[in-house]
C-alpha cells in the first residue's frame, strides 16, 4: 500500500511540475503553445513541445520536440517572448526573419548551451515549398555564442558576441547567402597584449571584395 502511495505521490509531482503555455503574441501569424517538462518560479527546462497554429486554428499545422529547453519567466509567470538581451534576459522564442527574404523564422532555446551557459538556439526557417519552418544548421551555429544573436535589418546582417574571460573579447558579423551565414566581419578586443594592463589592442577585419583587410589599433584601457 506505501508502494503504491508513493507511485501516486511521484507521478502527480512530475505532473505538476509539467508546464503549458500559449504564446499569442510572437507572431502576428501563428501561436505558439509550449510545453515544458519542469518549472520552478524563474526558469522552466527540460524536455519540450513546441507547437504552432495559425491564427484561429485549434489543430497545430507543425511540432517541434526539443530534448531540453529554458524558459525564463516573466513575473506573473509568463514566459519571455521576442525580448533577447545580451548579458541579460534570452526569450525561449524569437520571431524574426533570420535570411532577410521577408518572411518570417523562428529560433527556439534549447537549454543553456552558450558560451558560459548562456542560452543556446536553433535556427527554423520559413519554407513556402514545404509549408513549415525548417531547420537550419548552419544558422544554429550562431546561435551557441553568449546567447541569441542580434539582427540588424537596415544592413542585413547578423551579428555575434563572445569572449575568453574578462579581458579578450570578439564581435562578429554575417551576411546571409543561400540561407547560410557568411563572415564578413570580425572585431577582437584584447586587453591581455598589453602586460602593463594599460592598453587594448583592437584587431579589425573586414571582407572587401572577397579579400580580408585588417587594421589594428590600441585603446586606453579603463582604470
Amino acid at each position: 500500500m506505501k508502494a503504491i502511495l508513493l507511485i501516486i505521490l511521484v507521478t502527480a509531482t512530475s505532473i505538476a511540475a509539467q508546464r503549458t503555455f500559449d504564446l499569442k503574441n510572437a507572431s502576428k501569424y501563428f501561436d505558439v503553445k509550449v510545453r515544458v517538462a519542469k518549472c520552478d518560479d524563474d526558469y522552466c527546462s527540460g524536455r519540450a513541445t513546441f507547437s504552432f497554429y495559425k491564427k484561429g486554428s485549434s489543430t497545430p499545422y507543425q511540432v517541434i520536440d526539443l530534448p531540453d529547453t529554458l524558459v525564463q519567466l516573466e513575473t506573473g509567470g509568463k514566459p519571455l517572448v521576442n525580448d533577447t538581451l545580451l548579458y541579460d534576459e534570452q526569450s525561449v522564442i524569437d520571431v524574426e526573419d533570420y535570411n532577410f527574404d521577408g518572411m518570417e523564422d523562428v529560433a527556439i532555446c534549447t537549454g543553456g548551451n552558450g558560451s558560459y551557459g548562456m542560452p543556446s538556439y536553433n535556427i527554423y526557417l520559413s519554407s513556402r515549398a514545404a509549408g513549415k519552418f525548417v531547420y537550419n544548421a548552419a544558422l544554429s551555429k550562431l546561435g551557441g555564442h553568449l546567447g541569441m544573436f542580434t539582427v540588424d535589418k537596415k544592413n542585413k546582417t547578423l551579428e555575434t558576441f563572445d569572449k575568453d574571460g574578462c579581458c579578450w573579447h570578439i564581435t562578429e558579423r554575417y551576411k546571409v547567402i543561400n540561407d547560410r551565414p557568411v563572415k564578413v566581419f570580425e572585431e577582437v578586443e584584447d586587453a591581455t597584449a598589453d602586460p602593463n594592463g594599460k592598453r587594448i589592442k583592437v584587431t579589425t577585419k573586414t571582407l572587401v571584395s572577397s579579400k580580408w583587410k585588417t587594421s589594428v589599433r590600441y585603446e586606453k584601457a579603463e582604470q
